[in-house]
């Protein structure tokens, strides 16, 4: 499992989980049980847990994550789910009797961060005007932790999303997941509309009469576009409103924390 963990001062987390698993399943889910139970009496430590569904190195929704993160200043730990197996639910609700899924893949050992951590932060890029593929294939496997007893109520969250400009919807969108499916409390979100596409790093982008670009410009601009060049590429960073709203949006983490712990 690929995990980005950092101590939101100095970037070296020591923070340990509190949940051990046996092995056993209902042993498991008890203790993780315990653990939801004591998430705000008996922990040493705040986590931030960030889920980072971009699978670009560094890019935006990680950036502007782990930016939210910092402004805290709170502990936290950065899950980046394009390094992970991560299957689509099955639909067989064999989870129902345990909280469990019976996939063995990478989101099994998730389930105990999701349920131990103090806050939950889903970053998505948007792709086709949704969430991308394995932002939305972790938001399905959450299907376990809401059976008989909801293991992620009132829980603080906030969603992050970029995309080139539709990150407005996908945020609603991902907000409502949390929001209504698994009873989050859902503090705020910071959207990044970079206008930005794919098809600035295809090598055709210039002129594909399919691409975005083209879509996107009028035919005169789109016929006087040579090439895709450095300028072109929007980083939040140089657009001050939303650094802004990162930092307002961590205050509100940090409070909404703060007033359940």
């Amino acid at each position: 499992m690929d995990i980005t963990r950092a101590a939101a001062s100095r970037h070296v987390s020591t923070k340990k989980s509190p949940v051990k698993g046996g092995g056993n399943w209902l042993e498991d889910f008890r203790l993780i049980s315990n653990a939801s139970q004591r998430r705000y009496s008996q922990k040493d430590d705040i986590m931030i847990l960030l889920i980072n569904g971009s699978p670009k190195p560094n890019g935006n929704v990680h950036r502007m994550l782990e930016k939210i993160a910092v402004d805290t200043g709170l502990d936290y730990e950065m899950i980046h789910l394009a390094r992970l197996k991560i299957s689509p639910c099955l639909g067989c609700v064999k989870c129902a009797g345990d909280n469990r899924c019976i996939q063995s893949d990478d989101m099994a050992a998730l389930y105990e961060k999701i349920v131990a951590a103090d806050a939950l932060i889903i970053g998505s890029p948007v792709y086709f005007g949704h969430p991308n593929a394995f932002t939305h294939t972790f938001l399905e496997r959450l299907f376990a932790l809401r059976h008989v007893r909801m293991l992620t109520k009132d829980m603080p969250a906030a969603v992050v999303t970029v995309g080139g400009h539709e990150a407005e919807q996908v945020d609603r969108e991902i907000a409502h997941h949390l929001t209504h499916y698994f009873c989050c409390k859902v503090v705020g979100s910071v959207f990044f509309n970079s206008a930005t596409p794919p098809c600035f790093i295809c090598g055709y982008g210039a002129t594909c009469e399919y691409g975005a670009p083209a879509r996107w410009m009028d035919s005169e601009k789109f016929g006087n576009l040579k090439e895709i060049t450095p300028d072109m590429f929007q980083k939040f960073e140089d657009h001050p409103e939303i650094p802004a709203k990162c930092e307002t949006l961590a205050r509100k983490i940090k409070s909404a924390v703060a007033s359940t712990s």
